[in-house]
């Protein structure tokens, strides 16, 4: 009878997470990830299988997570779907800033290092710019409908570049540039989106 397992699947996802994170692909070894995890090479190797495995399975676990907080910022009422927006679009340097790690988007990185040589990995990465790219649609959506963005604006296409700015500050806060200019940058950003007179002759929100 096979013995049972004596480790949360959950914790050692979590760890193996992070150490993708923190060293990529090519820079984590199984070693590296039998010590992220507290398991030995032969319970990981038996219970995950391979490194490549173990990534997939990590990067599908930061994706699920990913699209969770997704929702979260921007699933609500028509009436402040445009104050979500402006949430999502400034929050972009601080999502690696305020981290003490300043890991970033998973995502995002492993976009740049493996999606070329990896089409597992790829049509993870491509779900989960897709599925936020259509929960930001739904929110300009919603924006649109309670009269705060232009009606006869492109949905798609400013949902699309919301995500391609989120991801360009991820980036450039990685690369030092100083948190003032980006978040200068996403509130010119959000400004230059096809705001109403409507929203704009609005009172400051409290």
């Amino acid at each position: 009878m096979a013995r049972p397992r004596t480790f949360d699947e959950q914790t050692v996802l979590d760890a193996a997470v992070r150490q993708f994170r923190a060293g990529g692909y090519a820079g984590t070894s199984l070693d590296d990830i039998s010590a992220a995890t507290g398991l030995g090479r032969g319970s990981l190797y038996a219970s995950f299988g391979d490194k490549h495995t173990v990534f997939i399975k990590a990067l599908t676990e930061y994706v699920r997570q990913a699209l969770v907080d997704t929702r979260a910022m921007l699933d609500g009422p028509d009436d402040s779907a445009i104050d979500r927006l402006h949430t999502w679009i400034v929050s972009g340097a601080g999502f690696v800033l305020d981290d003490d790690e300043h890991f970033g988007c998973m995502a995002g990185k492993f976009a740049v290092e493996v999606a070329e040589t990896d089409q597992e990995a790829k049509a993870l990465i491509l779900g989960v710019f897709s599925q936020q790219q259509q929960i930001l649609l739904d929110c300009v959506t919603a924006a649109q409908r309670h009269g705060d963005l232009a009606a006869d604006a492109n949905g798609c296409a400013l949902a699309c570049m919301i995500l391609a700015l989120n991801r360009g500050m991820d980036v450039m806060a990685k690369g030092g540039v100083a948190r003032a200019a980006l978040d200068a940058a996403a509130e010119q950003a959000f400004r230059g989106l096809p705001l109403t007179a409507a929203y704009r002759d609005r009172p400051a929100r409290a």
